[in-house]
């Protein structure tokens, strides 16, 4: 019961959010040098924040005329939010790449965050106390980096592919990840059977595995009581 609370709030929070901040997009950084600089301010006269890598996402706001974005990211090592502001010409938006691109990205994402899910599941069946805390720790800050703006980003890409195949993987990412309190697959999954219910419907109906399907349908229950 507190972990739904826990979630409502989360859900309530991220509503709020994406309210005040319709325009964000996600983006990841085009710069040959194969990173680029967070400034403090709207120009290079401003003090440099912090780094971001070409293979890191960033939140951008769209909403202004300047030349200069203001965007939002996660540090991997003080797992801090940082927020500054990157030049246009930098930011390359998820959504303006190919699908085929699109794809290959969220792939990676979905898989990695499945091999992780693993790595902690035998970690602690195996009692490796060491692997554990360090697979939990990395699990941990991928999930706020990687997995949640992928899967935020997820029902968008379906609904123009109708990509069962990614619907295949998220099922089983999310199987392997089933014992996480991360509440963002059921919104996402959730968000997916709203676009396209029956398409949802007969991927779950390929789900061999009776106990894997009822998680999965309790996810997609949750995620439509989060919309």
């Amino acid at each position: 019961m507190k972990k739904r609370k826990k979630y409502i709030l989360f859900i309530l929070i991220i509503f709020c959010i994406s309210t005040t901040f319709a325009d964000n997009k996600l983006a990841r950084i085009n710069d040959p040098d194969g990173f680029t600089n967070i400034r403090s301010g709207q120009g290079k006269d401003f003090p440099i924040i912090a780094r971001v890598d070409t293979t890191d996402f960033i939140l951008c706001d769209l909403n202004t005329k300047s030349d200069w974005i203001k965007v939002v990211t996660l540090d991997w090592i003080s797992k801090d939010q940082v927020k500054g502001f990157i030049h246009k010409s930098r930011i390359q938006l998820i959504e303006k790449l190919d699908l085929k691109k699109q794809r290959q990205i969220i792939a990676k994402v979905l898989d990695e965050e499945k091999k992780l899910a693993l790595r902690l599941q035998t970690s602690w069946q195996q009692k490796d106390s060491v692997t554990f805390k360090r697979t939990y720790k990395e699990n941990d800050i991928f999930d706020e980096a990687k997995y949640t703006p992928i899967l935020d980003y997820l029902p968008q890409y379906f609904r123009i592919t109708n990509d069962t195949t990614i619907i295949q993987l998220l099922f089983s990412t999310m199987w392997a990840d089933k014992n996480t309190a991360n509440e963002t697959p059921s919104y996402t999954i959730g968000k997916c059977y709203i676009d396209k219910p029956d398409v949802i419907l007969g991927e779950l109906r390929k789900l061999e595995d009776k106990e894997q399907k009822e998680f999965i349908i309790s996810d997609i229950q949750w995620g439509l009581m989060g919309h």
